[in-house]
């Protein structure tokens, strides 16, 4: 499983680092995001790879692949304002990397349950 949301994050990584030029001539806000994403999805494939068991990375990973598919769907239907305030059409590039985030995403988080379930029965009792 880990290897699945590591090879998610690297993917996404590229397709959000290939767009950066492109975004970085039309609108400069939003190819400084491109950049910042790109490198929380190195971050985070990183450490997932580092730490394969870590509860704080598979959780880290599930909620920047879950925001990056929210702000792909807000920035196609209304816009996302202080980066592009008009909503842009889908396209072929975008959707198939939502597609390949999406899969990370329940990847990551059945890891981190699983991780979370590694937690002593005593414990599991007492955190509900």
């Amino acid at each position: 499983m880990t290897r699945t949301v590591v090879g998610a994050c690297a993917v996404s990584a590229g397709a959000h680092a290939g767009l950066v030029p492109e975004h970085l001539r039309e609108a400069p806000q939003l190819g400084v995001a491109f950049i910042l994403a790109a490198g929380l999805l190195v971050a985070a494939a990183t450490a997932l790879a580092i730490r394969p068991g870590s509860l704080r990375a598979a959780r880290s990973a599930a909620l920047l692949l879950a925001g990056l598919i929210g702000l792909y769907a807000a920035s196609r239907i209304s816009g996302i304002p202080l980066l592009e305030p008009h909503a842009e059409p889908f396209d072929a590039v975008g959707a198939t990397t939502k597609l390949v985030e999406a899969f990370g995403l329940v990847f990551a988080l059945r890891l981190s349950r699983s991780v979370g379930d590694r937690r002593s029965p005593l414990t599991q009792e007492v955190a509900r």
